[in-house]
Order: structure tokens, then C-alpha cells, then sequence
């Protein structure tokens, strides 16, 4: 019995000096990742911001052919709009307005119905191109033309201004999407964060096995929440970014993997500081649920910086963690967020998260030096991150 109760003092001491050296760890790190801050923030560094958005926001204005009918008798344009699209509604073309005015004072333009493949560009009457469908055709002229009008919705103010050469169309800018693509969404101070939490990413990068870094942070206060480094070579799966949200599960209290890099950190976990706030909680919400309110999902919330794009698992992890935005520098062959794909906008999925690229006053020379780095005694220097 008094070599039982001797060995689990034993265990109990050697887990506190064990947790002990662990948070004295933490603070080396934290101290050491502040300080580079204070050196940064005397730095004055350009950044681009590109918004990793879906394709449909680049193409051009593609076209699709109508007939377009005229009409000559105003108090007819009402009856003759419900009338043509009861028989060919604009279901798939809600952007394309019915209606357009000329510039004969009396007479305006109807979109009557999509041009058929089978169809030519030679002249047709009115009676042909209504064919059987039964619209009075009073306030309706008999000559018909073929006009050629967007296919597609404009989604940006660019896409709009072309779009409305060739026909009436409704648009309603999203401003935040303008700003994104002007580079204009990020204030100053939002800026010169984002490039800090991100030199410290491509800085922790270099201790990694591919050169990869990922910080995790809680953009509302600037709190680092996790910071992790590529440690594949010991687990196949220990990418930076499968690193550090395993980091941030460690900040609240759980975690898989025993992450023991000098390099690395995540936010100290205080169950007592914790049970103090469900308490208080609980007590502002009788009948709920208070460890769920107080615990985010993983990564509710936080924003990821990661040095290089993320390939397909680590954006689903992401995906899975429900972060809130993802920032990186350098793409990759394999990439998921930009690259192969854009997984963060892929419909079906229950979370979607923002994403966007850096391109630092020194990113070139940044990315040939992780270039050097990997392919030393490497056959793939661009496997993914």
C-alpha cells in the first residue's frame, strides 16, 4: 500500500513539474513572439491583398441571344410583361429587366424569348417567334429582332458596366466584394497586423520540415491563440495547419497530439478560470447549454495565417474548425484555396471562411529562399502544406 500511494505521489509530482517546464515553455514563446512584434511595428512593409474568390467574378461578360419585340402602345407594356413571362419566364435571368425605352418618344423594347440553338439570325415575324403560345398581341408592333444580352449576372461594378451596354440589367454592388478587389477593405491598423501575425508565420515556417508556418489568432483582441510549424517528418499529418488547430483544441482543454517544438505555442488552458466564467454564465442563462456558450468551436472566430497555400485536408480542417479567414503568401501546385481548387467556396459545405492572398514588399525573395530550403536533399519540394 505505502509503495502504491509512493508511486502516485510520484506520478502527480513528475506531472507538475512536467506542466510546469510546459507553461514555462509557453511563456519563453509568447515573450519571444511579442518581442518580434515590438521590432515590426518600427517596420513599414507594403502589402497586396487579393481576395481568393470564385471565378465567376473574374470572367467576362458572356452573351446569349433573344428576340426582342417593340411596343408601340404604353398602357399595353403591363399586360404584355405577365402575358410573355407566364409562357418564357426570366426564372434563370432575374438580372435581365423585361423592358427597355428607345429613342423613338413612344416606343419601347421587350424581351419576348431565348433564341433557340436550332434557330438562325435570319428575320422572323412576330407570329413565328410566339409560335402557339396564346399572347394578345395588341400593343405588340410585328417586326422582331435579335439582340445579343448578358448571360450571366453582374457581380462587380466592373461586370456591370459592360454588361449594361448590351441590355437593361439589375445589379446590386456588394461592397464589401468591391472593396476586396481594390484592395481597399483593410484600414491601417488592420493592415500592419495582418502583416506582423504573418512575417511571424513565414518566421516560425523555417523550423518546419517543409519550411511551412501557421498562426492562429483571435482577431478582436490580437490574442495569439496557436503557432505551429510543418512537423510532418514525425506524423505524415502533421502539417502546420493540422498542427495548429490541435493547438487551439490544447487551449480549451483538449488536443490529440503531444506538440512538444520549442518553437511552438498555444494559449495557456485554465480549467479553473474556465469553470469561474460557466458558473457566471449559467447563471445570466438558466436552462442553457453554458459550456457550449463559452466554448467557441475550435476556431469559431479566429483567423489563420499560413505561409504557404493549405492543400485539400488542411482546408477542410479549417472548414471543419469554422475559422473565419485564412491569409497566406506563397501558393502551391497542390493548394486547395486558390490553386487545384477554391474548397473554401464549394457549395454543400456547412461552413464557408474568407480567404486571401499576401504579397509582401519581399515575398519574392521570401519564396526563393523556401524554395532553397525544401528541394535541399528533397525530390518534391512542392508537396503540399
Amino acid at each position: 500500500m505505502a509503495v502504491m500511494i509512493a508511486g502516485e505521489l510520484g506520478d502527480k509530482t513528475f506531472e507538475t513539474k512536467k506542466r510546469k517546464l510546459l507553461l514555462e515553455d509557453e511563456q519563453t514563446i509568447k515573450k519571444k513572439v511579442n518581442l518580434e512584434l515590438e521590432r515590426m511595428e518600427d517596420t513599414e512593409i507594403k502589402v497586396k491583398i487579393f481576395p481568393i474568390l470564385g471565378d465567376e467574378y473574374f470572367r467576362p461578360v458572356e452573351t446569349e441571344k433573344m428576340f426582342v419585340g417593340k411596343v408601340n402602345v404604353k398602357k399595353e407594356t403591363s399586360r404584355l410583361i405577365k402575358e410573355l413571362s407566364s409562357h418564357w419566364p426570366l426564372t434563370s435571368r432575374f438580372h435581365l429587366k423585361r423592358v427597355r425605352g428607345t429613342q423613338q418618344k413612344d416606343i419601347s423594347e421587350i424581351l419576348i424569348r431565348p433564341v433557340e440553338l436550332n434557330e438562325s439570325n435570319e428575320s422572323y415575324s412576330l407570329a413565328s417567334v410566339l409560335g402557339e403560345a396564346q399572347i394578345n398581341t395588341t400593343g405588340l408592333m410585328d417586326s422582331v429582332a435579335i439582340y445579343e444580352v448578358p448571360k450571366y449576372p453582374a457581380l462587380t461594378y466592373d461586370q456591370y458596366k459592360v454588361a449594361k451596354e448590351f441590355w437593361p440589367v439589375q445589379f446590386r454592388e456588394d461592397k464589401r466584394i468591391e472593396k476586396s478587389l481594390k484592395d481597399d477593405l483593410f484600414n491601417l491598423e488592420e493592415r500592419k497586423r495582418i502583416i506582423e501575425f504573418m512575417k511571424m508565420c513565414l518566421s516560425v515556417g523555417q523550423y518546419g520540415d517543409e519550411k511551412v508556418g501557421c498562426v492562429i489568432v483571435d482577431p478582436v483582441t490580437s490574442k495569439l491563440i496557436a503557432v505551429a510549424h510543418d512537423q510532418r517528418d514525425l506524423h505524415p499529418i502533421q502539417h502546420a495547419v493540422m498542427g495548429a488547430v490541435d493547438l487551439v483544441a490544447r487551449s480549451q482543454g483538449g488536443g490529440s497530439w503531444d506538440i512538444t517544438s520549442k518553437h511552438v505555442y498555444h494559449l495557456h488552458f485554465s480549467k479553473e478560470e474556465m469553470d469561474s466564467k460557466i458558473t457566471e454564465i449559467k447563471k445570466m442563462n438558466p436552462g442553457k447549454d453554458a459550456k457550449k456558450m463559452y466554448l467557441p468551436y475550435l476556431c469559431t472566430g479566429y483567423d489563420a495565417y499560413v505561409s504557404r497555400e493549405p492543400c485539400v485536408m488542411c482546408s477542410m480542417a479549417l472548414v471543419h474548425s469554422r475559422i473565419r479567414r485564412v491569409f497566406y503568401v506563397h501558393k502551391s501546385p497542390w493548394g486547395a484555396l486558390g490553386s487545384q481548387c477554391k474548397l473554401h467556396i464549394q457549395e454543400g459545405l456547412n461552413h464557408h471562411y474568407e480567404v486571401f492572398r499576401l504579397e509582401l514588399e519581399d515575398s519574392v525573395q521570401n519564396c526563393k529562399e523556401s524554395k532553397m530550403i525544401n528541394c535541399e536533399g528533397k525530390p518534391n519540394c512542392n508537396s503540399d502544406s
